[in-house]
């Protein structure tokens, strides 16, 4: 039985924290690890996807609005990808120049989003050139997720590390986070026992 199904999450036993980022679990004859922070990635992730490809998301307007200043190719592919990210719920305006203004951004980013991050998701997008898809836009955005992560180091409660599992439980690939790490590893009692030579 996989490890994050229905039934299994409710006979887990949760050991402890390991580090302030590591969350042990016991479960039948193995134990299972959590990264809190790729966990917590993952989830956030997997949400924002779903409903900007849903069109579930809404505009939040940015009071005030954030001010970019933009070399000629960050303008390019901002203008070239304008429909995809307005369709993502972002808002900008030429302001003049080389500037533009971001009035609004999708409302899950709301409390994620500042110069930085808006300047790294334009920059992202120069770096395919002309070949963007709303599927690479949308991957963009979302990867922005990682920015709100919970920060390995956070010390959990156990109802937390509890509602975090919950979550993992309802997406379609919980064992790796945005970038590829492992969420999740495991070891059984077998290779337990053979470290403390129980078993040769």
């Amino acid at each position: 039985m996989a490890f994050l199904s229905e039934k299994a999450v409710t006979e887990h036993k949760i050991i402890g924290q390991l580090f302030n980022t590591y969350w042990i679990i016991e479960y039948g004859d193995k134990m299972f690890l959590i990264d809190q922070h790729a966990a917590h990635e993952k989830v956030l992730y997997e949400r924002i996807v779903k409903k900007l490809k849903e069109k579930e998301h809404f505009s939040q307007q940015l009071m005030p609005p954030i001010i970019l200043s933009l070399n000629i190719r960050e303008r390019d592919a901002l203008l070239h990808n304008m429909n995809y990210l307005e369709e993502a719920g972002f808002e900008f305006e030429e302001f003049g120049g080389k500037e533009y203004a971001v009035r609004a951004v999708p409302g899950d980013l709301y409390n994620l989003v500042h110069y930085d991050i808006l300047i790294e998701i334009i920059d992202g997008l120069t770096e395919e050139g002309y070949n963007n898809t709303p599927e690479i836009i949308l991957d963009k955005i979302a990867s922005m997720s990682c920015k709100a992560a919970v920060k390995g180091s956070h010390k959990l409660s156990v109802e937390e590390a509890r509602a975090l599992i919950d979550q993992l439980l309802t997406l379609e690939n919980p064992y790796n986070c945005p970038h590829g790490r492992p969420v999740i590893i495991s070891m059984s009692k077998y290779e337990v026992e053979r470290k403390f030579k129980r078993i040769v």
